[in-house]
Parts: C-alpha cells; sequence; structure tokens
C-alpha cells in the first residue's frame, strides 16, 4: 500500500515507533508491533488510516484495506 498510495516513502525504524517519511510529512507513531519478534507486526487498521489521511492518500489507502 506504501508503494501504491506514497511513492518513494521511507520508513526508519526508531527505539519505540517507526516513523514514516514522505516527501515533506513524517508521520512518527507506526507502531513497532507486539514485543518478541517484530517481523513483519500486524498493525491495527486505525493507525494506517490516520496515517495515510495525515499524508492526504486516504482515498488510495482505502482500496488496499479490507
Amino acid at each position: 500500500m506504501l508503494d501504491d498510495c506514497t511513492p518513494g516513502a521511507v520508513i526508519e525504524s526508531k527505539p519505540h515507533k517507526n516513523w514514516v517519511l514522505w516527501g515533506d510529512k513524517i508521520w512518527w507513531n507506526l507502531p513497532l508491533g507486539k514485543h518478541g519478534n517484530r517481523q513483519n507486526p500486524e498493525i491495527e487498521v486505525g493507525h494506517v488510516k490516520r496515517m495515510m489521511r495525515h499524508f492526504g492518500v486516504l482515498d488510495c489507502a482505502k482500496k488496499h484495506l479490507r
């Protein structure tokens, strides 16, 4: 979804959250996932919707959400 709706977005892993950088905007509140193995964590839909609304691409993101 990030590749389709926000081409060129970069995810930076920080100690407590992931940051998503796209253009001149930063979303600094993307969860890392549950403790333990944090490879490919499930992230709640509400977090994704707020991030996409912040980036101004919510309509595109809705095509990818179930």
